[in-house]
C-alpha cells in the first residue's frame, strides 16, 4: 500500500552523500523547508566518499578552478566554525616529478599552477630532487625532478564530514530518510499557486511512499541515471572508473618513516601504465603507522553501477603502486598491503563536473529551472562550494559557482558528442556498448584499457 505524504518541502534532494548533505546544510540554513533522501544508510560504501580521507587542494592550472578552489577555502573555514569542528588537517601538498610532462597537453605541467598562486598570493616553494629527498621518504628520483609544495592544502576527513552535514543539517531543520530510493518523478501538479512534483520512492525496498516538492537537486553520483532516466528520459554519457587504494604499513621506528604532508606525483606512462600515483600521511583519525598509496588512475571502468565488482578489485592498480612503492619510496613495506579499497569516480567527457539544471524541453511540462543536477568530477575539495551553488540555484535560480564549463548541454569539441544522451540515443548507445565488450570483456559496459587523469582537461586521459 502507498504511503502519502502531506507535507510540500521547498527542496527535495536525492543522494545523501557529501555534496547532497552539503545542498541540504545550505537550504535548511535559509530557513527553507527541505528532504534529503539516500537510497542506502547515510555513510555508506557504494558511492564515492568512502575511506578515511580526500585532497583539499588549491593547485590549478585552469583559471576559473583556481578561483572556485581558493573561493572554497573561506567556505570550508565557514563551514567549520558553523559546526564547531575541524574537518581538514592542513599539512600542505608536493607535487613532484617530471616538470615537461603534459606539456603536449591542455592541463599543462607540473609548475602550470604556479601562475594561479601568484595570482591569488598563495604562498608555495620550489623544490630540487634532492630537496624532496631531504624533506620526504623518497628515493631514486632522477635529478632532473622538481617539486611544487603548497602550503594551503589538506587532508579532509570524510567520515567527519559526513556526519557533521548531517548533524547541522537536521540542526537546521532538514528532514532526513535513508534506506529511500527514488524509483520515478512525476510530472509536476498545481497546488494552490505552486508547480508541484511528485517523487515515487521505495522505502526499506517493500514499502512505496511519495513525496512532493516545489525544487529537486539529484545528487546521486554514478547512480544519477537511474533518477533521470525514467523520470525525463534522459541519462547522462558517464564513464564510471572503479578507483582502487591500498594503505601499507609504514616503518614505525628507530628510524622511522613519516610523510609530512599529501603528495602526488607527475611522470609519463610506462609499458602502458599511469605513472601519476599520490598518497597521504598517516592520519590521526586512522590506524597508527599505515599511509594510503595509489595510482591516480583505474583499470577497470564501468557505464552503469550494476556492473560494479563488488567484492574483487584490480590487482593490476595495486600491483602498479607496490612496483612504485619498491622503487620510490624509503620505510613503507610494499609485499602486502594492510587494506585495500574502492570506490566509484564518476566522469564524463572531458573529467569535469556537470552542475546544470535539466533543459526545459526534458522536464515533461515542468517549470524552467525546477531540477538541478550534480554529478561527475573530483568533488570532495569543492563539498561547500557546491552545496551552496546547489541551494542558489534551487532558492534564486542562478549561482556563480555555475560555470559554463559545468553545463549538462557541453560537448566534446573533439567529437561531437554531449553529455545528455536521449532516450533514443541511448538504445542505440546500449547495442554498441554490447558489441564492445563481448569482444573486450564480456560485460555489457565494461571497459578494461587504464583511465587516469584528474582534471577538466585531464594530465592524461587513456579513456579518449
Amino acid at each position: 500500500m502507498e504511503t502519502r505524504t502531506s507535507d510540500v518541502f521547498d527542496v527535495i534532494v536525492v543522494g545523501g552523500g557529501p555534496v547532497g548533505l552539503s545542498a541540504t546544510y545550505e537550504v535548511a540554513k535559509t530557513g527553507a523547508k527541505v528532504l534529503v533522501l539516500e537510497k542506502n544508510n547515510f555513510f555508506n560504501q557504494a558511492g564515492s566518499s568512502n575511506d578515511l580521507a580526500r585532497m583539499f587542494r588549491t593547485m590549478y592550472t585552469e583559471d576559473f578552478m583556481a578561483d572556485l578552489a581558493k573561493e572554497a577555502m573561506g567556505l570550508w573555514d565557514a563551514l567549520e566554525k558553523d559546526s564547531g569542528t575541524s574537518l581538514r588537517l592542513m599539512s600542505g601538498l608536493l607535487n613532484f616529478g617530471d616538470k615537461d610532462y603534459g606539456g603536449d597537453t591542455p592541463e599543462g605541467t607540473l609548475m602550470g599552477p604556479v601562475a594561479n598562486l601568484k595570482r591569488h598570493g598563495m604562498p608555495y616553494q620550489e623544490l630540487s630532487a634532492k630537496d624532496i629527498e631531504d624533506r620526504f621518504p623518497f628515493k631514486n628520483l632522477p635529478s632532473e625532478w622538481v617539486g611544487l609544495f603548497a602550503p594551503d592544502n589538506g587532508v579532509i576527513n570524510v567520515q567527519l564530514l559526513l556526519r557533521t552535514l548531517l548533524r547541522i543539517a537536521k540542526d537546521y531543520g532538514a528532514v532526513a530518510k535513508q534506506h529511500t530510493r527514488v524509483v520515478h518523478i512525476s510530472p509536476p501538479e498545481m497546488i494552490d499557486v505552486s508547480t508541484i512534483w511528485k517523487l515515487d520512492a521505495i522505502y526499506h525496498e517493500d514499502q512505496p511512499i511519495t513525496y512532493r516538492a516545489k525544487k529537486i537537486i539529484i545528487t546521486a553520483g554514478a547512480y544519477v541515471n537511474q533518477v533521470l532516466q525514467p523520470s525525463f528520459g534522459i541519462s547522462l554519457d558517464l564513464d564510471i572508473w572503479e578507483m582502487v587504494a591500498s594503505y601499507f604499513n609504514s616503518n614505525a621506528g628507530p628510524r622511522g618513516t613519516i610523510f609530512p604532508s599529501m603528495w602526488f606525483q607527475f611522470a609519463p606512462d610506462k609499458n602502458g601504465r599511469s605513472q601519476l600515483f599520490y598518497g597521504f600521511p598517516t592520519l590521526p583519525w586512522g590506524p597508527p603507522n599505515v599511509v594510503r598509496i595509489a595510482v591516480d588512475a583505474a583499470t577497470r571502468r564501468i557505464k552503469d553501477p550494476k556492473d560494479r565488482s563488488p567484492n574483487v578489485v584490480s590487482a593490476d592498480d595495486i600491483n602498479d603502486a607496490q612496483e612504485f612503492i619498491s622503487q620510490r619510496v624509503v620505510g613503507v613495506d610494499w609485499t602486502v598491503p594492510a587494506s585495500t579499497l574502492s570506490c566509484l569516480q564518476t566522469n564524463v567527457f572531458d573529467n569535469m563536473f556537470v552542475l546544470d539544471f535539466v533543459p526545459e524541453r526534458y522536464l515533461r511540462s515542468g517549470p524552467k529551472d525546477s531540477v538541478i543536477v550534480f554529478t561527475a568530477g573530483w568533488a570532495m575539495k569543492f563539498v561547500p562550494l557546491l552545496g551552496k551553488a546547489l541551494a542558489e540555484m534551487a532558492l534564486d535560480g542562478k549561482s556563480v559557482y555555475a560555470c559554463e564549463e559545468f553545463s549538462m548541454t557541453r560537448k566534446d569539441p573533439k567529437t561531437g558528442k554531449g553529455v545528455i544522451v536521449d532516450e533514443n540515443l541511448q538504445h542505440t548507445m546500449k547495442r554498441s556498448y554490447s558489441t564492445f565488450s563481448e569482444q573486450k570483456s564480456g560485460s555489457s559496459f565494461t571497459f578494461t584499457q587504464q583511465a587516469s587523469g584528474s582534471s577538466r582537461r585531464g594530465l592524461h586521459n587513456t579513456s579518449c
